[in-house]
């Protein structure tokens, strides 16, 4: 992740995704592995647009909303991601979880998938 911060590192991971990606990234710091657990979840999430969505469009958003940070990543896809048939939605929740967060996902099948996370950050920097 470079130096600038969360946003300049979210912006270069959409980048990267082969269909269209809004991006609308808080411009706050927050404690190093709370910025890094997000661009973790937005890389990942990301990459499962790209593997498995079969998306034409993808939406990120990182917020402040009290004392945490929550991260949105969205989709048109085909919908029906299932956590218990891969690694890397488990792997997605664990590392939110090794830092106090929780993970809601979305997924009906042609309806398109969000990943919702909340990261506990207190007051930002």
């Amino acid at each position: 992740m470079p130096d600038a911060g969360l946003g300049p590192a979210v912006e270069m991971v959409a980048a990267r995704v082969p269909v269209r990606v809004d991006v609308a990234v808080t411009s706050d710091r927050y404690p190093p592995a709370v910025e890094a657990t997000a661009y973790f979840v937005v890389s990942e999430a990301l990459a499962n647009v790209t593997k498995h969505a079969d998306a034409s469009r993808a939406g990120v958003t990182v917020a402040s909303v009290g004392e945490h940070l929550q991260v949105e990543v969205c989709d048109d896809g085909r919908g029906g991601a299932d956590p218990v048939r891969g690694s890397g939605l488990s792997g997605l929740r664990d590392r939110v979880l090794a830092v106090g967060g929780t993970l809601h996902l979305e997924s009906v099948p042609g309806a398109g998938t969000v990943v919702r996370v909340d990261l506990p950050c207190g007051a930002t920097t």
